[in-house]
């Protein structure tokens, strides 16, 4: 498959549209996996009662339409393999959940009488926790794209080791490396 995806960008990118429609109709698919897996994540972690997986930018469909509008609208000449690809797919996603707790928090900014609701403080932690990742990125890339391609797009160890071409027991350090330095960083 992997083969396969890095043959159709590489059509794509000699201008063959019919390899354009097959990459985008990939991404749908490949959005719609990842947006079911990381939901189904999170309802077993928080419940599936949680405001945040109640939320209407939160539901799969949504998740998944807006990260392949934003797909669409984006330079993917930078894009020549499935791990640039799955990279993207990550960004975006996590775009798109930050930019909606940031909406959601200028809301509650412009509420006369502020009630102290419990999924606030959940979405401050997200933005906090996305600067973090942010200076993590820049100081540490591949430690970095591995972490992202863990809990932004669920892969597995395995895959990710695919994906950037290093040992499955690199990527358990670095995973293990990473969570330690957001942990001494959110302390």
């Amino acid at each position: 498959m992997s083969q396969q995806i890095t043959q159709i960008i590489q059509q794509w990118h000699s201008g063959d549209k019919q390899a354009e429609a097959e990459l985008y109709q990939f991404a749908y698919l490949q959005l719609r996996a990842i947006a079911q897996q990381e939901r189904a994540r999170n309802a077993k972690k928080h419940g599936d009662s949680n405001q945040v997986l109640s939320d209407c930018i939160n539901n799969t469909t949504a998740l998944i339409h807006d990260a392949y509008l934003k797909l669409e609208g984006t330079d993917l000449s930078l894009i020549e393999n499935r791990r640039q690809f799955y990279l993207m797919a990550a960004k975006v996603m996590r775009q798109i959940l930050i930019d909606h707790a940031r909406t959601l928090g200028a809301k509650k900014r412009q509420q006369v009488t502020v009630i102290q609701q419990p999924h606030d403080d959940k979405f401050e932690q997200l933005l906090s926790v996305n600067k973090m990742l942010d200076t993590f990125s820049l100081h540490y890339p591949r430690q970095s794209e591995a972490l992202k391609l863990k809990y932004l797009l669920g892969l597995r160890n395995q895959e990710i080791s695919e994906l950037l071409q290093c040992s499955s027991s690199l990527i358990e350090k670095d995973l293990k490396f990473s969570r330690s330095w957001l942990q001494a960083k959110m302390i």
